[in-house]
């Protein structure tokens, strides 16, 4: 691997370290999502909720946003301890979900309901806009349903230990399966920014998965039956397990990772230039501080690299506080507290101090935020010399021509697609078959070849523009149009060696997920995750402008 000290600040950001230390900020998703369903007075109703006693059968919400209507459909099935599992090879859940476009009829529900269960084995039309399944966290869902039966509320110390009811293993859009691409649903919906749709799924399968406990806890013993309590309630999200499906659209949908970054980052560039603070705002900001080193103290994890990042970021916490308490105000600015802290305290430290910050400002943020689509379009520039090209690869590649490729470590893994589930699998190079159907993923050292060609051309070839050059040697096409494409784009690639034997696939997971509000980071090897979404977060018939902002680093010392 590089030497990380070679790189500049802005190189540093993408490197996978750094995007491995994401949090989410008012940027995300799922925040900017219910903003806007506040704004724009989104009105959810529950329509049908045809389920047994013991909860299978169907529920429909449906979703008017402004003149539209849309409706998720909810399947809730029995499925044996044995078929329940969270991974992708899985062919049983014990609730399934889409989000339809307008109004759902019988003829689609019977259509549904014989394809949305089976889920990649099923079929779905361009009505459909996301796909998902869920299932029950036995161990906390059991013990809220025979606590509500007997009149009593479960410990919400057993609720914040696990977090959720239900957990989704794959929440699909943007075209998968026969569904809407965003293109078309961009043009057709209301939802013109990225993962909205998904992030809406998601919220109301939250509320789904409240009512289904409480039916079932209310079905078995109606006389003494109460509801779940409203802090007890809202500090349940939606768990989500992910695997290294979500990984290769870091590297697929470079613009786009681009736009988010950059709309990070140009918030807190503006936020830097507010000069002066006073004891108000400072007293706000250590409050939100210390919610982020509450929720800290609570998070659990197995994991030991994740509990070694949490230690050290609450040690680093509890020093920032002093440091911000006891300096003067009048005297401070955001970017000498910016600075300090990339200085002195770990990227994870850097990170949360950041997107605590920004919930300060949201008029600068918030605005940011609904501008996170773009067009994923890469072109060659042909009458660009191959000078030029070597130029810009020394530039904008130092971390892949400074990597030695011959070695076995740095071209260990190959990124490749399963022929069962159509999902990323990582293999082994040299101790694994099928390297031959290795995905062009590993962007280091496609771009170290080319450069290493370019460097033994003589001089007379150097003179040759892009597209002579591309006549002679096609296969260096795909790479060229990704450089001179990107040329623009300074947070588009992922700047590490994503082949190498010690990456951590799940540092990519994490800093996607981040972009999506996910919380909770519970890893259960370097490649697949646990997290909880909406945590924390206002239940739709609470939720308000006053409280739609209160859900960050959720915990049980929160006033929600």
């Amino acid at each position: 691997m590089y030497n990380t000290n070679q790189l500049n600040k802005k190189t540093d950001i993408m490197s996978l370290k750094k995007m491995g230390s994401r949090y989410p900020s008012r940027l995300s998703f799922s925040r900017s999502m219910l903003r806007t369903m506040i704004k724009e007075k989104w009105d959810l109703k529950l329509k049908k909720f045809d389920l047994c006693k013991k909860g299978y059968g169907t529920a429909i919400y449906e979703i008017k946003i402004n003149n539209q209507l849309y409706s998720l459909i909810c399947f809730s099935q029995h499925i044996d301890d044995s078929e329940r599992s969270d991974r992708v090879i899985a062919e049983k859940w014990d609730t399934a979900y889409t989000l339809h476009i307008g109004k759902i009829n019988k003829k689609n529900i019977n259509r549904l309901k014989k394809n949305i269960p089976l889920q990649e084995a099923g079929r779905t039309s361009p009505k459909e806009i996301v796909l998902s399944r869920a299932n029950k966290s036995i161990r906390l869902f059991n013990k809220v349903v025979e606590s509500l039966s007997q009149g009593k509320q479960p410990s919400i110390k057993d609720v914040s230990n696990v977090g959720y009811l239900l957990r989704t293993t794959a929440v699909y859009g943007s075209g998968k399966f026969g569904l809407s691409d965003f293109k078309r649903t961009r043009k057709k919906t209301y939802f013109d920014q990225p993962f909205r749709a998904e992030m809406l799924a998601v919220y109301i399968i939250r509320e789904f998965s409240v009512h289904l406990v409480e039916h079932i806890a209310y079905n078995i013993n109606p006389k003494k039956f109460i509801k779940l309590n409203k802090k007890i309630k809202q500090h349940l999200g939606i768990g989500n397990s992910t695997g290294l499906g979500m990984a290769p659209f870091i590297i697929k949908h470079p613009k786009l990772v681009h736009k988010w970054i950059d709309q990070f980052e140009k918030t807190i560039m503006k936020i830097k230039t507010k000069e002066s603070l006073n004891e108000k705002i400072i007293k706000k900001y250590i409050n939100l501080i210390i919610k982020s080193k509450n929720y800290l103290k609570e998070v659990d994890t197995n994991d030991t690299l994740q509990k070694q990042k949490n230690k050290k970021s609450y040690s680093d916490i509890v020093k920032f506080i002093k440091k911000i308490k006891y300096s003067n105000p009048n005297k401070l600015n955001w970017k000498k507290i910016i600075t300090y802290a990339e200085n002195n305290y770990s990227f994870d430290t850097q990170e949360i101090i950041k997107v605590q910050i920004i919930e300060l400002y949201p008029k600068i943020a918030d605005v940011l935020a609904e501008d996170m689509a773009i067009e994923e379009k890469l072109e060659i520039n042909a009458k660009s010399s191959l000078k030029d090209l070597k130029k810009q690869i020394e530039e904008s590649y130092f971390w892949a021509t400074h990597t030695n490729f011959n070695s076995k470590k740095n071209k260990y893994l190959f990124w490749y697609v399963s022929e069962e589930k159509l999902e990323p699998r990582l293999g082994e190079r040299f101790n694994e078959p099928g390297s031959n159907l290795e995905e062009p993923l590993g962007i280091g050292k496609m771009v170290s070849e080319l450069y290493l060609f370019l460097k033994k051309l003589n001089s007379n070839k150097m003179t040759m523009n892009t597209a002579e050059f591309l006549m002679l040697y096609p296969q260096y096409r795909g790479i060229v149009r990704r450089i001179q494409g990107l040329s623009k784009y300074k947070f588009s690639e992922v700047k590490d060696n994503i082949l190498a034997k010690n990456v951590l696939p799940i540092d990519m997971l994490r800093f996607k997920l981040s972009f999506f509000g996910a919380s909770r980071y519970d890893p259960k090897s370097d490649r697949w995750l646990r997290v909880s979404f909406f945590s924390g977060a206002p239940f739709f018939n609470d939720l308000n402008f006053k409280n739609v902002d209160q859900w960050g680093f959720s915990n049980l010392n929160s006033n929600n």
